[in-house]
């Protein structure tokens, strides 16, 4: 799976508003900052998308994001590891400060307007629906890798063990692609 998307990286045409300008467009830090291309430029991006109050796949994903960070050592300075949450109602800047804390400190947690979290779940490619009643989401499951050029150069299914994920994303790294 390769895919490109405007502006530096896929993901960047919700995160810059290229898509839909405007600063209620962009997608924003669990510390309330808006994220722009310059934040990603150079790095290597895991991203996943989920909620923090899903109750089994996305704290499961999330734990294995950090153990693959924790497996690449001093690799893992090269990648951004990013969590996008489809619950704008729910998921503030405040709760997604503590919710990342329990995975990684390095885990950047993004939320914003519904039209910004659409664009960028639209442009991974990324199903997701709210449930009836408000009870969650049903979403797609799989964790992103982008190379910084921009492109998806894999996609990694929530069963692979962090061992599997490291061991591809670090074959990726070395080869550049």
């Amino acid at each position: 799976m390769v895919r490109r998307a405007g502006c530096l990286i896929g993901l960047l045409a919700a995160l810059c508003g290229a898509a839909a300008p405007g600063a209620d467009e962009r997608l924003i830090d669990q510390y309330g900052h808006p994220v722009s291309a310059a934040d990603f430029s150079g790095h290597w991006l895991l991203i996943y998308f989920g909620y923090s109050t899903c109750p089994d796949v996305c704290p499961t994903s999330l734990t294995t994001l950090a153990a693959v960070l924790k497996l690449l050592g001093p690799e893992a300075a090269a990648v951004e590891p990013l969590f996008v949450s489809f619950d704008s109602a729910h998921d503030t800047p405040a709760v997604l400060e503590a919710y990342a804390a329990h995975f990684s400190p390095r885990l950047r947690a993004l939320t914003g307007s519904e039209a910004a979290i659409a664009d960028a779940a639209r442009t991974f490619g990324v199903p997701w629906r709210s449930r009836a009643g408000g009870t969650g989401f049903d979403h797609g499951m799989f964790l992103y890798l982008v190379s910084p050029d921009g492109r998806v150069v894999e996609s990694f299914h929530p069963q692979l063990s962090a061992g599997e994920i490291g061991a591809r994303v670090r074959t990726r790294m070395a080869a550049g692609r």
